[in-house]
């Protein structure tokens, strides 16, 4: 299981402030212009490259990044304008067999540029009140909307250190 965490398992947050949440925002906001920048002079080859043994690629980290994170995006859109939405989870480990997972990993960083400015320019604008809206998830029952953020904001940045692991940039533990 050698760097399957690398930043520790996600774990929710029991202090909520200002400051930590405009951080989680910058996070979200931030993540595909540092993957980017991780990949822009990259060969293919070394997109296949993989964090530890029997993991995802640097390939299909960044396109399941896309897939988890338009969930985040549509799933803020549903807190905001629904009553306690219900959302379902989804089969990740089935949606990086489908054939969109075999086109560039540069077409899954464009998406993530849209989809976080636009997820960001929401998450900014946030109020309180906001932040204490909830949705019914699948498995995990009644999640604030901060809780949610929390959750994205650490899911970019633990497959980020992945990729980083899978380059070299820096060491695995």
């Amino acid at each position: 299981m050698k760097n399957q965490y690398p930043i520790g398992r996600y774990q929710i947050p029991q202090e909520y402030n200002r400051n930590i949440l405009n951080q989680w925002i910058t996070d979200i906001e931030e993540l595909p212009y540092k993957i980017n920048e991780i990949i822009s002079n990259i060969d293919d080859e070394s997109r296949k490259k993989q964090y530890r043994n029997g993991s995802w690629d640097v390939n299909t980290l960044i396109h399941h990044i896309a897939d988890s994170h338009l969930h985040g995006y549509i799933r803020t859109k549903l807190i905001l304008t629904e009553d306690k939405p219900k959302v379902s989870t989804y089969e990740e480990n089935e949606w990086i067999k489908l054939a969109d997972n075999e086109n560039d990993c540069h077409d899954s960083i464009m998406f993530l540029f849209g989809i976080h400015h636009r997820w960001s320019t929401i998450l900014k604008e946030l109020t309180e009140e906001q932040l204490e809206r909830v949705m019914i998830h699948q498995d995990n029952g009644e999640v604030t909307l901060k809780q949610m953020l929390s959750l994205y904001a650490w899911h970019g940045n633990h497959h980020l250190e992945h990729i980083k692991i899978a380059l070299g940039i820096i060491k695995g533990k």
